[in-house]
């Protein structure tokens, strides 16, 4: 067993879970929205993108842009979170 896959694999798992867990609730009622679930799913979804440079396949290519856009709507919701309270 490659210790690398399974780290890589990890990552990707817990940044999926971290951002439906942010994304659960009652979108218009930010207190079921917590600040540090927020903060723990950007930083572990920005890992997760870091660790994704190094694969050169196509699917490799369709996982980083997902990543990206995973990314992108973090800090979006960051901003949006942080203007709401």
């Amino acid at each position: 067993m490659n210790f690398e896959k399974v780290l890589f694999a990890f990552f990707i798992l817990l940044a999926m879970t971290l951002n439906f867990g942010f994304f659960y609730g009652d979108q218009t009622d930010p207190s079921q929205h917590h600040v540090y679930e927020l903060f723990a799913a950007i930083v572990i979804s920005l890992i997760a993108t870091i660790m994704k440079f190094g694969d050169r396949s196509q699917v490799g290519a369709v996982l980083l842009a997902t990543s990206l856009v995973a990314d992108l709507q973090l800090v979006a919701a960051a901003g949006g979170l942080q203007s709401m309270r």
